[in-house]
C-alpha cells in the first residue's frame, strides 16, 4: 500500500506562471500571493501544461493508481527564493479543501545547498541533503509505504532521486516534458557489500557527521567515491560525499531489514539488573551520564558497562567502536555532555567479529 509521496520540485509553475496569458496570475506571482493563485489553478485543468511539471505528474500518479491513499505529500524543494514561492504554493494548492486530489498532510522539506549559487555547495551539501530527507522520510514511515515522483526539479537532483528509490527499494516516477502519462519505474536489485558498510559502520557513522580529519580511503580505496574534504576555517573536515551519503543510508535501511539475523543473542538479563561499573573518579560527576548508560542497558544483547576514562573538560563526540581489548564480545563508547567526556566499555553477548560489528552498527544507529 502506497500512501506516502516524495515529489522533487523545481521551478516550471513559477516560471509558468509568470508568463501565463492570464494577467491576474501574472499579478499575484509578482507580489507571490500564495492564495489568489491557489484560488485561480482549482478552476484549471491539473493536466493543463500551466500547472508545471509537479501538479502535472501528481495528476499522472493519482489517476494511473499508483497511491492507494493521500495520507502525506511531502515537497522538497531547492535552497533559492523560486523553489520557496514554489513549495508553499504546492503546499496550499494540495492542502486546499475544495481540491478532490488533497492530501492529508503536506510538508515543504527545503534542501540545504541545493541551488545553482555554488557548484560545491550543490555537490557537497545540496545533493547530500536530498539523500537525507529521502532517507527520513522512509523511516519514519517504512519503505513500502513511499512513492518517489522525480519529475520536478534540477537534472541532477532527478537523477539522484532515482538512484534514492534503487537503493532503498523504492518505485519511482517521471514525467518526462514529451510523454502524455506517467512513467513507473520498480526498484532493480543492487548488489553491494553489506558486510563492507558493517565491518565499517563506526567509521560511516563518523563520516556521517562530517567527523574525521583523516581520510579512510587513503588506507582503504573503496571508500575513494564515497568522501568528500573541505577546507573550514584552515581546517580539514572529511565527510560523506553525495554518493557515500546514499550508500550509508541504503546499508542502514538493509541492516535494519536483517539486524535480528545479524545481531548476536538476547543476554537473558532484565535492563535494571545489568551492572554499570563507574571508576572512582567518576561516578556522579558526569552530567547525563547514569541515565545515558541506563539506556544502552535495555540492549537486550548488552550484559553489563563499566567506565575507564573521564575527562571533565574534553568534549568529544559520542561514538561506538571495536574495543581496543581486543575482544569480540566488548565494544568501546563515548559520550559527552558538550563538556565533559567519559570512555567505557559494553560487554555484549557477541561471539563474533560480525556479530559485534553489528552492535556496533545497531548502538549507532540508536544512540549516536
Amino acid at each position: 500500500m502506497k500512501h506516502v509521496l516524495v515529489c522533487t520540485v523545481g521551478t516550471s509553475l513559477k516560471k509558468n506562471l509568470a508568463h501565463a496569458p492570464d494577467e491576474k496570475l501574472k499579478e499575484w506571482i509578482g507580489s507571490a500571493n500564495v492564495q489568489g493563485i491557489v484560488s485561480e489553478l482549482s478552476v484549471i485543468d491539473p493536466a493543463d501544461r500551466l500547472n508545471g511539471a509537479e501538479i502535472n505528474s501528481i495528476t499522472g500518479i493519482l489517476e494511473k493508481g499508483l497511491l492507494d491513499q493521500r495520507n502525506a505529500l511531502y515537497l522538497l524543494v531547492s535552497d533559492t527564493e523560486d523553489g520557496a514561492l514554489t513549495g508553499r504554493i504546492l503546499k496550499a494548492y494540495y492542502e486546499n479543501s475544495k481540491n478532490p486530489r488533497r492530501f492529508d498532510k503536506v510538508e515543504t522539506v527545503t534542501l540545504e545547498g541545493l541551488s545553482d549559487r555554488s557548484v560545491f555547495d550543490f555537490r557537497t551539501k545540496g545533493l547530500r541533503n536530498l539523500v537525507k530527507a529521502i532517507a527520513e522520510i522512509v523511516k519514519r514511515h517504512g519503505a513500502e509505504s513511499v512513492l518517489i515522483n522525480a519529475t520536478g526539479g534540477y537534472k541532477a537532483q532527478i537523477s539522484f532521486a532515482g538512484m534514492i528509490g534503487q537503493a532503498l527499494e523504492i518505485p519511482v516516477c517521471y514525467l518526462f516534458e514529451k510523454f502524455s502519462e506517467v512513467i513507473a519505474l520498480p526498484p532493480q536489485p543492487i548488489s553491494l557489500d553489506l558486510g563492507f558498510w558493517l565491518a565499517n559502520a563506526s567509521l560511516f557513522f563518523d563520516l556521517a557527521g562530517d567527523g574525521l580529519d583523516k581520510n579512510p580511503a587513503d588506507a582503504d580505496p573503496r571508500f575513494a567515491g564515497l568522501i568528500d574534504e573541505i577546507e573550514v576555517d584552515n581546517t580539514r573536515l572529511v565527510g560523506l560525499s553525495a554518493t557515500g551519503q546514499l550508500f550509508h543510508e541504503m546499508f542502514c535501511f538493509r541492516f535494519q531489514q536483517q539486524r535480528g539475523r545479524l545481531l548476536p543473542p538476547d543476554a537473558g538479563i532484565a535492563p535494571d539488573a545489568k551492572v554499570i561499573k563507574y571508576e572512582d573518579s567518576n561516578k556522579g560527576r558526569h552530567s547525563g551520564l547514569e541515565p545515558w548508560l541506563k539506556k544502552l542497558c535495555g540492549a537486550p544483547y548488552v550484559k553489563r558497562i563499566y567506565t575507564h576514562y573521564h575527562h571533565y573538560s574534553l568534549p568529544l563526540k559520542n561514538y561506538f567502536r571495536p574495543s581496543a581489548k581486543g575482544d569480540f564480545c566488548q565494544v568501546e563508547g563515548s559520550f559527552s555532555d558538550g563538556h565533559a567526556t567519559t570512555k567505557f566499555d559494553i560487554v555484549t553477548t557477541a561471539k563474533t567479529a560480525d556479530q559485534r560489528d553489528a552492535v556496533i552498527a545497531d548502538l549507532s544507529s540508536r544512540f549516536v
